[in-house]
């Protein structure tokens, strides 16, 4: 029976698209979208090149023009966090003390950035909200020195990014090379090789033990794991994130709970999250689920576009073909069969696999 009332709690990607699949498939009823951020639902790709780099405002990020979510009757509320959800009376209090009531729930409360053991004075940056981007936006100013600490795909992106604004650039991975778990040493190391050819002092095996501040209380160092010191302007922590997934209750017999995105701790990758809350929308309305399609991903850096299709494992055997510029991994089992590939600069060859993929699904 579909419910006549459904909260949508989380206005990112996972939580627009939701309630968006909803009104597209026709449901009727009563629908609210509310999240904890100001800014409309907005796309966070951006956050760590473009809008970064100044190449793109705020108004530019979002997901639908803002007249949207009015003509779809979609009751969106902003600036109000979720604290408790009660699911045998099906309410959800907000930190202002609202109340709001529902028929089915869906959680797309998403993920939020690890944070490092130790204190970060001001300076140091996390990076997951348009917030985040605007306080480390100003911090890279040219001739400034950037400290990243994690090797992953947002710190490479903002290590990319900063390094055309003219900002020094060092970066810290605790393992032998950028992305040795998830994309294996071979692909790590022409990563590294690419890093530091465009100027980026990439220290592996190196961590952070600590951050020192100067008398104004700002970030001025940063003692590391082999106990030398780097001076900096600025920080980022970019050492992977956890689902916020706090708000998630126990099951209850006979209660509509859903969740997707980020939350339910997946890849945590924007096609994911997008295809997750599409077929949780569908699951609500009883609808036929889609076809089941080859995991997606892009990062733009150091002028490659990776785009990475399938499931990589770092065990896989990889078949790397082409050269600094351009270049396709092609990752197998250990029969044989194609589990995942890796193109850079090569956006044909990357949607011919990822076809091939789909129909291997």
């Amino acid at each position: 029976m579909t419910p006549d009332s459904i909260l949508v709690v989380g206005a990112g990607l996972a939580g627009a698209r939701c309630a968006d699949t909803l009104r597209a498939e026709s449901y009727e009823g009563h629908l609210t979208l509310v999240g904890d951020e100001l800014l409309p639902p907005y796309e966070r790709p951006a956050l760590s090149k473009e809008f970064l780099a100044g190449r793109k405002a705020e108004h530019e990020l979002v997901l639908r023009p803002p007249a949207f979510w009015t003509e779809q009757q979609i009751d969106l509320r902003l600036g109000q966090r979720v604290v408790r959800i009660d699911p045998r009376r099906r309410t959800a209090t907000t930190e202002a003390g609202v109340e709001l009531g529902w028929n089915a729930l869906v959680l797309a409360t998403g993920a939020r950035p690890r944070r490092l053991p130790f204190p970060t004075p001001r300076g140091v940056h996390l990076l997951r909200t348009v917030v985040d981007a605007r306080a480390l936006r100003d911090g890279l100013v040219p001739g400034a020195h950037l400290v990243v600490v994690g090797g992953g795909f947002v710190g490479a992106e903002v290590a990319s990014t900063a390094l055309a604004l003219g900002v020094r650039v060092t970066m810290l991975e605790a393992l032998a090379t950028p992305f040795e778990r998830t994309l294996g040493p071979t692909l790590g190391r022409l990563l590294a090789d690419r890093y530091r050819s465009h100027g980026v002092d990439l220290r592996v095996r190196t961590g952070a033990l600590r951050f020192g501040s100067g008398p104004d209380g700002a970030v001025r160092s940063v003692l590391l794991t082999d106990r030398s010191e780097v001076r900096c302007d600025v920080a980022l922590v970019g050492i992977g994130v956890e689902p916020a997934n706090e708000l998630v209750p126990s099951p209850v017999e006979g209660v509509s709970i859903f969740a997707c995105g980020d939350v339910t701790g997946g890849p945590g990758h924007w096609t994911n999250a997008a295809a997750e809350a599409t077929a949780v929308a569908r699951r609500i309305l009883g609808l036929p689920q889609q076809p089941p399609q080859p995991a997606f991903f892009w990062s733009d850096q150091f002028g490659l576009r990776l785009q990475l299709v399938g499931s990589a494992s770092a065990t896989a055997a990889i078949e790397l073909e082409g050269g600094r510029e351009d270049f396709i991994a092609r990752y197998h089992d250990g029969e044989g069969r194609l589990m995942a590939a890796l193109g850079a600069n090569r956006p044909a060859e990357v949607a011919r696999l990822r076809r091939e993929l789909a129909v291997a699904a």
